[in-house]
């Protein structure tokens, strides 16, 4: 399987590989994809089974092209399945000599593809999942993504929780204010204000994630959750992927932006409340999971305004995510039955 594309289209693509494994118990089933999703993958598959192609660092250009070709060439595999619609996963697939190439329809290079499957579906977790037409099976009765969490990383989160004298009953809270793009991300005020009312209510610590560009709006939400702000902790920075994940897990709650953490959350059965602005669930890349809720603002003719979100508002108001008010989001955490025993009250 190849998905070399960002964290949550890698999470998406778990439910393909669950379609695999239970209709190929026999087949071993490798994948390939970016550095930073290695750990995502790792557990679910014996080791030796995880290719890392560094496209946009070390190994961009003809020269990683041509080692990560000849890995794949001397791995022999009997078949490959290109998730991703890319001009270079197709040229990659043809140029290491596998012998079923299977590709979407139209993707760029599919003429390299020996089997070309259309794309369709509402949800890219369904779109993914019709490439398994070209193995002469039904994509029918979709799978959910999922996850596995590495021990050590569960490890390593319990044990900096134990170093900042958080229980290992204690009832948490994961904020994720972060994203790529500035458009997508819900005002770090209002993370705080939803924080303070859940930290009011039954929740013991709110743990805040993401990368280290993420402190800013970390210290924003901590100053908004105002009287109980020393219970805000600040993780940014902090955790390895597999520990984003492990902290996730160990949650009773995640609140996150339309982001990578969004769809750990839902993949690994935490109910999640996500934050959706310029981008809408209507282009089937949302968290997909048992308790998730979707909020946005359905009244803007605006929405969406780009396929990944931008840098800035295109129409300078970004009420998308302004006027959405903390208010929406914990009526959204209220209808997942996620707040304590007479906390809502």
């Amino acid at each position: 399987m190849i998905q070399t594309a960002f964290l949550g289209d890698v999470v998406l693509a778990t439910a393909l590989q669950r379609r695999l494994a239970e209709s190929f118990p026999d087949a071993e089933i490798h994948w390939l994809v970016r550095p930073d999703a290695e750990v995502i993958v790792a557990p679910m598959v014996p080791a030796g089974r995880v290719l890392v192609y560094a496209k946009r660092g070390e190994e961009r250009g003809i020269a990683g092209f041509l080692r990560m070709s000849a890995l794949l060439a001397e791995r022999q595999f009997d078949a490959a399945l290109a998730v991703q619609r890319s001009f270079r996963t197709a040229a990659l697939l043809r140029h290491a000599g596998i012998p079923i190439r299977i590709g979407f329809a139209g993707a760029g290079g599919s003429f390299f593809y020996t089997d070309r499957v259309a794309y369709r579906g509402g949800h890219a977790r369904d779109r993914m999942l019709g490439l398994v037409e070209g193995l002469g099976l039904a994509a029918a009765n979709p799978p959910s993504p999922y996850l596995k969490v590495d021990p050590a990383a569960r490890q390593a989160v319990g044990e900096r929780l134990a170093s900042q004298g958080i229980d290992a009953e204690a009832r948490l809270v994961v904020l994720a204010p972060g994203s790529a793009w500035a458009t997508k991300q819900w005002p770090a005020r209002y993370f705080g204000a939803v924080a303070a009312r859940l930290l009011c209510c039954g929740y013991d610590r709110a743990i805040i994630i993401g990368g280290p560009g993420d402190r800013s709006l970390a210290l924003e939400v901590a100053q908004a959750a105002a009287d109980v702000s020393a219970k805000v902790v600040d993780w940014t920075g902090l955790t390895t992927t597999a520990e984003m994940v492990a902290v996730i897990d160990r949650a009773a709650l995640c609140l996150a932006n339309d982001s990578g953490p969004g769809h750990v959350s839902g993949a690994v059965g935490t109910p999640l409340v996500s934050i959706f602005g310029p981008t809408t669930p209507s282009m089937g890349f949302a968290p997909l999971g048992s308790s998730v809720v979707l909020v946005g603002r359905e009244d803007l003719g605006c929405r969406p305004c780009s396929r990944h979100g931008t840098a800035r508002c295109p129409i300078a108001t970004h009420a998308c995510m302004e006027d959405l008010a903390p208010e929406v989001v914990l009526r959204a955490v209220e209808s997942l039955g996620a707040w304590p025993a007479g906390g809502a009250g």
